[in-house]
């Protein structure tokens, strides 16, 4: 009798400590929401290259201005958030360019706690930012490509304005001959100082992504984000 006494007592204050803590716990969380699809702009609070990072290494950036939401401050300027390398590709050659993925995955909130985010970056650093979250450049080939375009496009309307600008005096018409002569030769002037150029672009490293320490970017919040005060 005195066993199933001291079980019963045990019993009852197991039961009260579970009641009364789980009180304390839901008692304890009051947060303020940050909605989905916030703007948070961030600074880069070190190097991350595609030169030196590994999937999985971790990054850190800090809050740049402080974060009020209906007039009460709830996240301070500095406030540190922490992210993942999720997928990198190294740049190799024939021009491929490296690629890079960062996911904001945390941050610390002012009570010193660490807060799960659901986020992503939407600052492109001045490369591609690709819809799968990657960024990326174009690649040496591609950009000398356009290059040459480029170029095409200041030779063959001087070789033209040259051809229209020949003197009749040569004989007469001269201009109507020089034109078209001018258009092909403008081409291939062209063709003759790019494509040696083009060509060893295309078997050239792709670029690398470099971001520095530093840099301001944006990050979106992809679901409801609530943050305990």
């Amino acid at each position: 009798m005195k066993i199933f006494r001291n079980l019963l007592l045990l019993l009852t204050v197991l039961s009260f400590n579970f009641a009364f803590g789980a009180y304390q716990l839901y008692a304890d969380i009051n947060g303020i929401n940050i909605p989905y699809g916030t703007k948070l702009q961030l600074t880069m609070a070190q190097n991350v290259t595609t030169l030196q990072a590994a999937q999985g290494d971790m990054f850190k950036a800090y809050l740049s201005r402080d974060l009020y939401v209906n007039n009460k401050l709830v996240l301070p300027k500095n406030t540190i958030f922490r992210g993942t390398v999720s997928d990198i590709k190294y740049s190799k050659s024939l021009s491929r360019p490296a690629s890079i993925t960062l996911i904001p995955d945390h941050l610390v909130a002012k009570n010193g706690s660490q807060v799960p985010i659901n986020s992503g970056i939407s600052t492109n650093f001045q490369y591609i930012l690709k819809p799968d979250g990657s960024l990326t450049t174009n690649g040496n080939y591609f950009r000398a490509v356009a290059r040459d375009v480029k170029k095409a496009g200041q030779i063959v309307p001087r070789t033209i304005k040259w051809g229209q600008t020949s003197d009749d005096n040569l004989f007469k018409g001269a201009k109507f001959v020089f034109v078209p002569l001018a258009v092909v030769g403008g081409s291939v002037a062209c063709v003759g100082s790019s494509v040696y150029s083009t060509v060893a672009d295309l078997f050239k490293r792709g670029d690398e992504i470099i971001i520095k320490k530093g840099a301001v970017f944006d990050i979106i919040i992809l679901s409801n984000l609530e943050i305990p005060t």
